[in-house]
């Protein structure tokens, strides 16, 4: 036995890790991967309904508004991608390696250190576009009242860019754990408080 499997003992026979990790392995191959797949499907598409009917009500107040809101847009998908795509892919790529080796203690590690770097990317998206925003949206063509309305919006959404972050961060490592169906809930539930506050 090795090192490693004997400071790791394995789950027990009976034990839900073990069960989910032998449906994944032995259950068939496209219904597994559409399971799996579906709440990913569903977070999409409503996330994209949500940024349209975010331009919908954004252009009630105007072409000014809907100006503005376009020059933060660039800054709002970095953000995105970054946290929910580089950093949310990698967080539960490693998370799902170290629980499939019986690492928990390392899998434990892993969340304490995602959340530190959530915390602090949130800092740096935070200061950084508070403090460089009127700059970057000047640069890139805001004027008059469609700056204020960039930086109305750009402080809004940047001063709560720890919410963000912990929002894609612990759905990645929730995700990591095989669980697609909570954080594709906590997602829609979120959007659909977005939509009603909108």
């Amino acid at each position: 036995m090795s090192r490693t499997a004997a400071a790791h003992p394995p789950a027990s026979v009976g034990s839900p890790m073990v069960a989910h990790t032998r449906l994944l392995l032995e259950a068939p191959i496209v219904p597994t991967l559409l399971r799996l797949a579906a709440p990913n499907i569903v977070v999409m598409v409503f996330l994209a309904a949500t940024n349209t009917f975010d331009a919908y009500f954004v252009g009630w107040l105007g072409p000014e508004a809907l100006a503005g809101v376009s020059l933060v847009f660039p800054m709002m998908m970095l953000m995105q991608t970054m946290s929910a795509g580089g950093m949310g892919g990698g967080v539960a790529s490693a998370i799902a390696r170290t629980l499939g080796a019986g690492r928990r203690e390392d899998a434990n590690a892993l969340m304490g250190h995602a959340l530190v770097i959530a915390l602090v990317m949130a800092v740096i998206f935070t200061t950084g576009v508070l403090w460089g925003g009127p700059a970057l949206y000047r640069a890139i063509g805001g004027t008059g009242g469609t700056l204020e309305a960039a930086l109305a919006y750009s402080n809004v959404v940047f001063g709560g860019a720890l919410a963000f972050w912990l929002l894609h961060t612990l759905g990645s490592l929730v995700r990591g754990t095989g669980n697609m169906l909570l954080p594709a809930v906590v997602i829609v539930g979120a959007g659909a408080l977005h939509l009603t506050l909108s």
